[in-house]
């Protein structure tokens, strides 16, 4: 590959998959995920390292586009399982919630607390089976994304 200017997509590419930890970079770099998928680039950070599973080992979330539609989106990655899961960018999870395009999610960290409080219209408390995702629309609202252990 020849990489042309500093502002140039190609490089921006290049930069962004260079700094992916080698695991998830395995998940990102299978065909089906790279052709489809971006790496979302006006998130920082652009992946998030935890253990998102519950099960003691290293977990990523990356930060993805839809290449076709724009749809913003998570690649969430289970190392110790070896399976991934689109969470956005296209794909709307089970509950309905968050809808299929993170557009809005400006900012997320790594959410270790295990008890979740109840949110508004919530009715039940929530204990996290791993570390979720806190997600967030800057000064305007917050979720947060967590494994049940079920695909949906």
């Amino acid at each position: 590959m020849i990489l042309g200017q500093r502002n140039d997509e190609n490089y921006k590419a290049f930069v962004y998959q260079s700094n992916l930890p080698e695991e998830i970079y395995h998940f990102y770099d299978q065909a089906n995920i790279r052709a489809i998928y971006a790496i979302r680039t006006d998130l920082n950070p652009f992946y998030l390292r935890g253990d998102f599973d519950g099960d003691k080992k290293h977990d990523y979330a990356l930060s993805i586009v839809d290449r076709k539609t724009n749809k913003k989106g998570i690649l969430m990655c289970h190392t110790g399982t070896k399976t991934h899961y689109i969470i956005g960018a296209g794909k709307s999870l089970s509950d309905g919630k968050g809808g299929d395009d993170y557009y809005w999610m400006e900012a997320w960290k790594v959410y270790v607390n295990k008890d979740v409080g109840i949110g508004a219209g919530e009715t039940t408390k929530i204990t996290l089976k791993g570390e979720g995702i806190l997600a967030t629309k800057l000064e305007s609202a917050s979720g947060i994304i967590y494994w049940t252990g079920k695909r949906n």
